[in-house]
């Protein structure tokens, strides 16, 4: 692979990996101001009222900051893989044109949210920003469709294009039922709100700990944070499902992404479940088996199922073999959330005051931070889990790439943006509550 593909891929991955962390808090602070919304109002709870009031000005600038940054996403799209947006276009731009119609409608419903708040009832204001909501998430939703496509992809007349190059029989409503669509859509958005909720969650557990002296402040936080708990564990529910619903969906649909995943590198029956290990000298070394049968249980349903190997395919079809490792670190990490998650219910049932532990406090930090991280693999795993393709048994990563030197500056300088974007947003929304007394806001 020449260094064009290399530093193309690494400019879009740097770009949306930093994009991704925008994108979960999008979505999922609406529904949390939402939701707030409505808990003030029926309970005449004055935290969760503040709470509603003081998220929507963070949620703005990262709505702002979020539309600058998909803008950049789109032009590394066109300027770095022309060819795929080629094909894209004649084949699943559907999606595309309806995630810009997601934006529209999210950005219409929030200028009425804000020019509404005092015309109309709590609830009715509340359900607006459930609109809100729903349109972020639909932008998931539609991108996610395109990915879905990549992975699975449908609409057209594929050995025709595979043996003459031209794209015949097209079907632009197919790519809205790809095989893969709505187990990837489901996990996406379980994540999603996991994630988007869990870095609200490391704030106000740091607030939470910081505040020493004001009672009515420490019992804001409190509030906040068993709301914000409660979300992250339904999401969480939701996220372990919709992981072990990929398992037999790979199996089926991408055997190599598979058998990489799992590091299988020979046809087994009644695999069992391997972590860590590498493939070196042609044999696997450095493995530990845990639960016998496992990997057959989880792929086939069967604890004599037999799963693919790699051997099973050409070489250079290969994933890069890291994504076992990247498929470990998630496990583990997911694993790890459900274990907190299990240790908070533990200490409720016990009659623990769990946000007045510290504790527990910074578990729920180190949480958040796992959660970010376990994002930022699972995307990473996959994919490169697809590589070589950008588009499988399709379009290949070199196929796809733009191999002009003139898009360089353009990249560079959509780098320095993206090194710049997070720490701006910090000192933005830090700017903006400066000079917002909580406890003042509390007494009114």
């Amino acid at each position: 692979m020449g260094l064009g593909v290399i530093f193309n891929r690494f400019d879009m991955g740097f770009s949306l990996s930093i994009h991704i962390i925008l994108a979960v808090m999008g979505i999922a602070i609406p529904l949390i101001i939402m939701l707030a919304e409505i808990l003030g109002q029926k309970y005449n709870n004055i935290y969760y009222k503040t709470l509603s009031k003081r998220l929507f000005p963070a949620f703005i600038i990262l709505f702002a900051i979020g539309t600058a940054s998909g803008t950049l996403v789109a032009v590394n799209l066109l300027f770095l893989w022309p060819n795929f947006m080629s094909f894209i276009g004649q084949v699943a731009i559907l999606p595309v044109y309806l995630e810009v119609f997601a934006f529209f409608g999210e950005s219409i419903f929030i200028a009425i949210y804000i020019y509404s708040r005092k015309k109309i009832g709590v609830y009715a204001h509340a359900f607006i920003m459930g609109i809100v909501s729903l349109f972020a998430a639909l932008s998931a939703v539609f991108i996610t469709m395109l990915n879905a496509f990549m992975n699975t992809p449908v609409g057209f007349n594929i050995s025709n294009y595979l043996t003459t190059g031209n794209i015949t029989n097209i079907n632009p409503y197919a790519i809205f039922s790809t095989p893969s669509t709505l187990i990837e859509i489901f996990h996406v958005v379980s994540t999603s709100y996991l994630v988007g909720t869990f870095i609200l969650i490391i704030v106000f557990a740091y607030k939470l700990l910081k505040t020493k002296e004001n009672k009515n402040t420490i019992i804001y936080y409190k509030y906040a944070l068993r709301l914000m708990l409660f979300v992250a564990f339904i999401s969480v529910i939701f996220a372990i499902i919709s992981g072990l619903l990929s398992i037999p969906m790979l199996y089926s649909l991408q055997p190599e992404k598979y058998a990489a995943l799992e590091l299988d590198m020979h046809p087994i029956s009644n695999a069992p479940e391997i972590i860590f290990g590498t493939y070196t000298n042609g044999s696997l070394n450095g493995y530990l088996t845990i639960i016998p049968n496992l990997q057959s249980i989880l792929a086939t349903g069967s604890p004599n199922g037999t799963v693919p190997g790699l051997s099973q395919f050409p070489k250079n079809s290969w994933p890069p073999l890291i994504v076992h490792n990247f498929f470990d670190f998630m496990v583990l990490f997911g694993f790890a959330l459900g274990i907190f998650f299990a240790l908070l219910i533990l200490l409720k049932l016990l009659k623990v005051d769990i946000l007045g532990n510290k504790i527990v406090l910074m578990l729920s930090i180190v949480a958040g931070v796992l959660s970010i991280i376990l994002l930022e693999i699972g995307w990473l795993m996959a994919e490169f889990g697809r590589q070589p393709w950008i588009i499988y048994n399709i379009m290949t990563v070199t196929q796809a790439a733009n191999y002009s030197s003139s898009i360089i500056p353009i990249a560079i300088g959509i780098i320095l943006f993206y090194i710049c974007v997070i720490p701006a947003t910090i000192y933005i929304i830090q700017k903006t509550y400066k000079n917002r007394d909580l406890s003042k806001e509390l007494s009114e």
